[in-house]
């Protein structure tokens, strides 16, 4: 019967643990920083994503604030020469054609302008500002963000509520039609033709829709204001965006 032995294993020295460590380190290490470099290349192409539609929603955010200033403009010379006339003479017919014809536009129509939010909807969402490394360009995103949020939003609401509160007032006073949903609607090239449409002349109650009227005006200066300074810092933002992205003009 045949005896086995067991072979003899030789002991590692400690040249040879340190070795095995050391290469077992080199790899844990080395995985880490491939996987760091891989979620970095990630989150730059994320982040440089957001800045290009970022600047998508500024170019239309312009074009809209352009177009907005021009009509509350058009409204306001509307209202400037609806004051012009003398309230003591709005019982003659004809005056009070030619007051109506002004009045109809700030009565039944009001432009205000609305952002695009889709980026920065998705930056708060997902919590991808901590994806803008870059902090002039992060900093001026949240400055631009913070002054639309509060002071033109806050202005915004300022003037649609008191443009209600107007219309509600003047109902009381004339007789007024269904306003219009397009600021192309005929109502707005077509005179009554003496037509009273006031039921009424209290000299207080004429001189307060006037004042209403007057409040109007302030409110759009104050939105004009608005709308033209974020038309600059978004235009500023844009190229700041591009410059330190380096995105080409589109």
């Amino acid at each position: 019967m045949e005896v086995h032995h067991h072979p003899k294993v030789e002991k590692k020295n400690f040249r040879e643990y340190f070795l095995e460590f050391l290469m077992i380190f080199l790899a844990v290490t080395l995985g880490f920083f491939a996987e760091n470099i891989r979620e970095r290349l990630v989150n730059n192409e994320k982040e440089k994503a957001y800045m290009e539609s970022m600047i998508q929603d500024l170019k239309t955010d312009t074009t809209t604030a352009n177009n907005v200033i021009s009509e509350q403009k058009y409204i306001y010379t509307k209202i400037d020469s609806a004051l012009k006339i003398p309230v003591e003479k709005l019982k003659d017919i004809e005056v009070q054609d030619s007051f109506y014809h002004f009045f109809v536009y700030f009565y039944s129509w009001i432009a205000t302008f609305n952002r695009i939010d889709n980026t920065i909807a998705q930056l708060e969402n997902a919590g991808g500002f901590s994806l803008i490394h870059n902090k002039p360009v992060k900093d001026s995103i949240t400055e631009l963000n913070s002054f639309y949020e509060g002071e033109m939003q806050g202005n915004k609401s300022i003037y649609t509520s008191r443009w209600q509160r107007f219309d509600e007032f003047a109902m009381q006073l004339m007789i007024l039609p269904k306003p219009p949903a397009d600021i192309h609607d005929p109502i707005y090239e077509a005179y009554p033709d003496h037509i009273e449409v006031f039921t009424g002349y209290d000299t207080r109650l004429l001189q307060q829709l006037y004042s209403f009227a007057r409040f109007q005006q302030s409110d759009i200066e104050i939105n004009l204001y608005d709308e033209m300074r974020y038309k600059l810092e978004a235009t500023n933002l844009m190229a700041l965006i591009k410059k330190n992205y380096h995105i080409e003009n589109e």
